[in-house]
């Protein structure tokens, strides 16, 4: 199973958001698009691993959608609408979950909003 975690944006998260949150989640990292699918991927530099792959932005406009598709509590402040920002990482590995909770945190500090974890 992977990792998911969600940035629920305030605010469109445009070019430099992303870019800056991709940054924020490992300078070091090596990054990769796959422009079919509208993902970003960053991977170990070492051993080359996949560590996180990032969703294009998704515009959630019906009321309530979120939460009930996160299994949130109806006073959750979530911005409606919302900017949904999906990011997986493999299940297995702790370093790929800890560079999907910097890159979703530091997408919602940009542009507001909260991250969901899948765990």
């Amino acid at each position: 199973m992977t990792f998911d975690a969600v940035a629920l944006c305030r605010a469109e998260p445009d070019a430099a958001a992303m870019l800056g949150a991709l940054l924020a989640a490992g300078s070091e990292l090596k990054m990769d698009t796959i422009e079919a699918a509208g993902l970003v991927q960053l991977f170990d530099p070492g051993d080359g691993r996949l560590l996180l792959s990032v969703e294009t932005a998704c515009l959630v406009r019906v009321p309530g959608e979120a939460q009930r598709l996160l299994g949130l509590a109806p006073g959750d402040d979530v911005p409606e609408p919302v900017w949904w920002v999906e990011s997986r990482a493999p299940g297995a590995d702790p370093q790929a979950a800890e560079v999907a909770r910097r890159f979703t945190a530091a997408l919602v500090e940009i542009t507001g909003g909260l991250t969901w974890e899948s765990r």
